[in-house]
């Protein structure tokens, strides 16, 4: 299996990082620098018309990476549970990573430029 890191940044005052191709790959995880404004992260897909649509569990809630800590760099594997059994994102067009309140679920801006580091591997 190849694994690719996609550096991708959040820009200050941004929930949104720059898209990444997905190239018939899939995402293994995300990699979260230590200065981060504390945010859960969740994945966008576009289509081929450019339309963005937020990634999902088969139970319809918003499939995201929580837990995320601001004192240290962490790499946050993306995995299943009960609703999501095996988690296999991808997609026909592009990918982003999105900073996301806990609780709310809305957007949340990231308080300066964020470097995340998407990790991806060759579909079997």
């Amino acid at each position: 299996m190849a694994v690719f890191f996609e550096s991708k940044t959040i820009s200050s005052s941004s929930a949104t990082s720059e898209v990444f191709p997905f190239n018939s790959r899939r995402i293994l995880g995300v990699i979260v620098p230590s200065a981060w404004t504390d945010a859960d992260i969740t994945f966008e897909i576009e289509y081929p018309s450019g339309t963005w649509v937020k990634v999902v569990d088969r139970a319809g809630a918003l499939y995201k990476l929580s837990g995320n800590a601001t004192s240290s760099s962490e790499f946050h594997l993306v995995s299943g549970d009960a609703n999501q059994g095996d988690i296999l994102i991808t997609g026909p067009g592009d990918g982003r990573v999105v900073s996301t309140n806990t609780g709310s679920e809305a957007n949340i801006n990231q308080g300066a430029d964020r470097e995340v580091v998407v990790v991806l591997s060759d579909i079997d």
